[in-house]
């Protein structure tokens, strides 16, 4: 395995970062798993097999960054129950799911602080998150570190939306009623990309038109080509839509998104986006018209969106707040 300085064991993968790629070793390019799992750490036995490897490894590190949550709960886990100090686990991207009653979630939140009880530094992308997560895990606000989301895109830029649509696009936490509402009558075409169950039970007018489960060379074309992006969300706990909002932004698209979670760290209303209430159809609708209408408001959206892509949200600026925080990390512990 590499020699550094720091020396970081993963279980993510970013190839648009060669920093990430030189200064970590992940441990699934260490240990194939034999054949390509087509569910992922969803499958127990391709789960438990890059745990146990992960724990046997991970001695020899200095800091493990697990990104899979249930990877990630179960370093988390083995660590609290053997008080293993060394090396320090960090957890990326960390998103929970929605409080639910019933016996079988109280237990499943013992087991969530249990894990998270020996987590060094926990990395949300939304800053609202960090007292939320601290309540329910019961553990210090000061392990959370806020690290606002990357672009998927590696060449940010402005493309030219030369069809007149509406884009929309995700699945988790999306309310795709209100946007269906919100277009309806108006004439403006709409494209969704999304899939069967997030669409399900929605009286969809003739101007939107749902593409499911399309490959994302078609999804980037159809971005591209958009003259608008909206991303309507519902209230949720965790955050949810800055994939599809930064992509849309990183391609010199304006956007109108929900006003939630997962938002609010990222769009500056009237600077670099357009945030509406959640659940508000009149609000989203006057937005859409307003913004289709003037052509100067849509140029200056985009480009204010396109230069904080340039400045907080590209693949450099993520893996480098990661790493520099590891060697905080390590200089403290020192």
């Amino acid at each position: 395995m590499k020699s550094k300085k720091i020396k970081i064991l993963t279980d993510i993968s970013i190839p648009q970062s060669i920093e990430w790629g030189e200064k970590t070793d992940n441990i699934i390019d260490f240990y194939p798993y034999g054949h390509n799992s087509t569910e992922g750490f969803d499958n127990i036995r391709y789960l438990l097999y890059y745990s146990y490897h992960f724990i046997k490894s991970m001695k020899h590190y200095d800091v493990v960054i697990t990104a899979n949550i249930k990877l990630a709960q179960l370093v988390g886990m083995y660590r609290a129950l053997f008080f293993i100090s060394r090396p320090k686990q960090f957890v990326l991207e960390l998103m929970l799911d929605e409080e639910t009653p019933g016996i079988l979630w109280k237990l499943k939140l013992l087991l969530q602080r249990l894990s998270f009880s020996s987590i060094e530094v926990i990395f949300v992308s939304s800053t609202s998150e960090i007292r939320t997560y601290s309540r329910r895990l019961r553990i210090p606000e000061g392990r959370f570190r806020f690290l606002p989301f990357h672009t998927n895109i590696v060449i940010p830029r402005m493309t030219d939306g030369h069809e007149r649509y509406i884009f929309s696009a995700g699945k988790t936490g999306r309310d795709y009623k209100v946007l269906a509402d919100a277009l309806r009558g108006t004439g403006i075409d709409a494209v969704i990309v999304s899939d069967d169950i997030h669409v399900e039970g929605i009286d969809l007018p003739p101007n939107v038109t749902v593409r499911k489960n399309i490959p994302y060379s078609e999804y980037m074309e159809l971005l591209e080509k958009s003259i608008l992006v909206v991303v309507p969300l519902k209230r949720l706990v965790k955050s949810t839509g800055q994939v599809v909002v930064l992509e849309a932004q990183a391609l010199g698209k304006p956007v109108i998104v929900t006003e939630t979670v997962g938002t609010l760290d990222y769009i500056e209303h009237g600077a670099n986006g357009i945030l509406v209430p959640p659940e508000d159809v009149e609000s989203l609708r006057k937005a859409i018209i307003e913004l289709i209408s003037c052509p100067s408001a849509r140029d200056s959206l985009a480009r204010n969106g396109l230069e904080r892509i340039h400045r907080s949200h590209t693949f450099e600026v993520y893996i480098r707040q990661i790493l520099l925080t590891a060697e905080e990390a390590l200089n403290d512990r020192a």
